[in-house]
């Protein structure tokens, strides 16, 4: 049967785990199901290359800020050392 979600309203299945459209857990959250987490296996490889690539990717975000924070202490030093 379709019932009608109570955050979005729209028409979902009353057996439903959640809404599809804006992910909302029935107000009956009894029928909710947990997720467990109880082992990762990963390779030692395989964690050194992803923390590699992370650090990489940081590099943009690390000169963004440095730009930012450059221009924003060009703009207040002069309004200061009046």
């Amino acid at each position: 049967m379709l019932i009608d979600c109570y955050e979005c309203k729209a028409k979902i299945s009353d057996t439903a785990a959640s809404c599809p459209h804006c992910g909302a857990l029935p107000e009956d959250s009894d029928r909710s199901l947990s997720v467990t987490v109880t082992d990762l296996d990963m390779r030692f490889m395989t964690i050194f290359w992803f923390m590699v690539k992370a650090s990489v990717a940081a590099v943009p975000a690390v000169i963004f800020v440095y730009t930012a924070a450059t221009v924003v202490r060009g703009v207040l030093t002069p309004m200061f050392n009046l």
